[in-house]
């Protein structure tokens, strides 16, 4: 912000918002707030992981406790949905579940494979709880699940890292 009479900006405002992320690099134990944020973001994606996998290994019994919408049991267009479905669950086998561990790994090391792995990872935990809002036949708690347990952690996990990017710069 910058005032009438002069070109300086209003330090008064930068330090204030400065002040506001120094918590997240405010150390606890081994490694500041703003990591830890990202680190427990990180565990929560785990468990999306694994439902996932479990979805792969018994998609029938993760359709009865609600991980899986569709099933392949049902008329043409749900056994057509579950198969979509049942694509999108090994592809996050394959490459989100092993880009968490690297991030977990890696963040818990201060590497800065972990930072990048973090962040791709977070990327993906935000544009995948966008898909389940805007179908029409996602359920509302569904969709509360998702924002609450992927969305909104992945956010705050992007804030914590991104505050503490100095860290794993090295």
């Amino acid at each position: 912000m910058f005032h009438a009479r002069s070109e300086k900006p209003d330090i008064h405002i930068n330090n204030i918002e400065a002040d506001n992320m120094e918590i997240l690099k405010k150390k606890i134990n081994r490694y500041p707030l703003g990591v830890w944020i990202a680190i427990s973001a990180l565990i929560l994606i785990c468990l999306a992981w694994l439902m996932q996998f479990y979805s792969v290994i018994d998609w029938e019994g993760a359709v009865k406790l609600g991980v899986q919408d569709d099933s392949f049991t049902g008329d043409t267009t749900e056994r057509t949905l579950a198969d979509v479905e049942r694509g999108v669950a090994i592809a996050d086998i394959l490459w989100a579940l092993p880009l968490t561990i690297i991030a977990l790994i890696g963040l818990l090391r201060n590497k800065f494979v972990g930072f990048i792995a973090a962040m791709m990872t977070f990327a993906i935990c935000v544009y995948f709880p966008l898909f389940y809002i805007f179908r029409d036949s996602t359920s509302f708690d569904i969709v509360l699940v998702v924002i609450f347990l992927w969305a909104v952690p992945s956010l705050l996990g992007i804030i914590g890292i991104w505050t503490n990017y100095a860290k794993y710069r090295s």
